[in-house]
């Protein structure tokens, strides 16, 4: 195997140096001494950051050592500084160090989605890898603190176990039990499914309008779909927009309807489907929502990375085509926009209003206009609401039943 070696005090990088993984780590601390300034009265051997014991017989294969990983030699801290020093500066200095030192932060990045977004983050480094990094400083190594099935300071768990029946310190333990239990899965989550740790990104297709190149938000949580008014200026739709069908789209946030474009023809691929979009003020240009995927019996398919739609199937956009606005970010407060005001990845269900009821009277809503309703397959309820919604006209109600 090849091992790549970096001395935190000299700055330097040595190897790759080819071992057998039947060596044992004696005899590599021997290799590295002459090869590298490893000093063992001044410095420690560290593996995935722990410290590796010199006095160990084991070989490189039983303590799990691989191929092309790192070790890094560190100036020895003494028991005297590390035990004065509160856990929050201890896993601050670990963040220094990796900031500092790019060789273990490469090969840490590998292990841990994400590591260099933490680094920038105190306290989102200290909130993720905290607990790992301090279970380290009192599970492991000559030099660490007491040993307890906590990893909390020897004197915590002194004052704890000394008054166990205290309510307080009973709480106090309960916390810390829970907090085994999440630490454990969060080792388990970072070596068996480290993906979920990485930013998923939204599904987002590519279509054209009146020869218009549009990148498309597939969502299936949505009621409807949506076009942006500007996209409806750009595409020489906006002439087509039914002003009656005004109202308010609801989800985790509001926004006005403008109205609604009952029928345009949208290319994908090579497929050309006639879609129907409800007009919002967003920064979104096109939501592809439920009525639209049920209607051409669309089905994402994640295995190809694919959306199959009207017979013919189209990729997804990579992450570094999805527009800006889908980046993530902190919620808006302002609420004044349907999509703006929804984090990126929530799921938006606008409900798309009617034309606003009006004063409408009993005898415009006969029962031959609701007969021609229910005799489209919609119950009697459905009929008479829609025809109130719309001022008794037959045809209105029909296309916002339809819609």
């Amino acid at each position: 195997m090849n091992l790549t070696v970096s001395n935190e005090s000299t700055e330097q990088v040595y190897g790759p140096l080819e071992v057998s993984d039947e060596m044992t780590l004696q005899d590599l601390i021997a290799l590295i001494e002459i090869e590298c300034g490893f000093q063992q009265s001044k410095h420690d051997l560290y593996h995935n950051a722990s410290a590796l014991n010199p006095t160990d017989s084991r070989t490189l294969a039983a303590l799990e050592l691989a191929d092309n990983d790192l070790l890094l030699i560190r100036n020895k801290m003494t028991a005297t500084n590390e035990d004065h020093m509160g856990d929050d500066s201890f896993v601050e200095q670990f963040r220094q160090e990796l900031l500092l030192n790019q060789p273990l932060r490469s090969q840490l990045t590998l292990q841990i989605p994400e590591l260099d977004r933490m680094l920038t983050d105190r306290h989102l480094f200290r909130e993720r890898l905290g607990p790992l990094i301090l279970q380290r400083r009192y599970g492991f190594g000559a030099n660490s603190g007491p040993q307890n099935p906590f990893g909390i300071s020897q004197d915590e768990y002194t004052r704890l176990m000394n008054n166990p029946d205290d309510p307080a310190n009973q709480e106090r333990i309960a916390e810390l039990i829970n907090q085994q239990e999440i630490d454990e899965q969060m080792r388990n989550a970072l070596e068996y499914t480290p993906e979920m740790f990485t930013t998923v990104h939204m599904l987002f297709i590519h279509l054209e309008i009146n020869g218009h190149p549009v990148k498309a938000f597939v969502d299936t949580g949505a009621q409807a779909t949506i076009m942006s008014s500007k996209l409806a200026e750009n595409t020489g739709l906006a002439r087509l927009i039914d002003r009656r069908f005004v109202g308010e789209a609801r989800g985790v946030g509001t926004g006005k309807i403008i109205g609604k474009i009952h029928q345009a023809q949208v290319k994908i691929e090579t497929q050309y489907i006639p879609c129907s979009f409800t007009v919002l003020d967003t920064e979104v240009d096109l939501l592809l929502g439920l009525d639209m995927l049920k209607r051409h019996q669309a089905c994402v398919d994640l295995q190809k990375d694919v959306l199959k739609i009207a017979g013919v199937e189209t990729k997804f956009l990579g992450e570094s085509e999805i527009p800006k606005v889908f980046a993530p970010q902190a919620p808006s407060n302002s609420g004044d926009n349907l999509l703006s005001s929804v984090p990126a990845g929530a799921p938006l269900k606008p409900s798309v209003a009617a034309p606003p009821r009006s004063s409408a009277t009993n005898s415009a809503i006969s029962e031959p206009k609701i007969k021609q309703l229910t005799d489209l397959g919609f119950s009697r309820h459905e009929a008479v609401k829609a025809l109130e919604q719309t001022n008794g006209n037959a045809e209105l109600a029909a296309a916002l039943l339809f819609g």
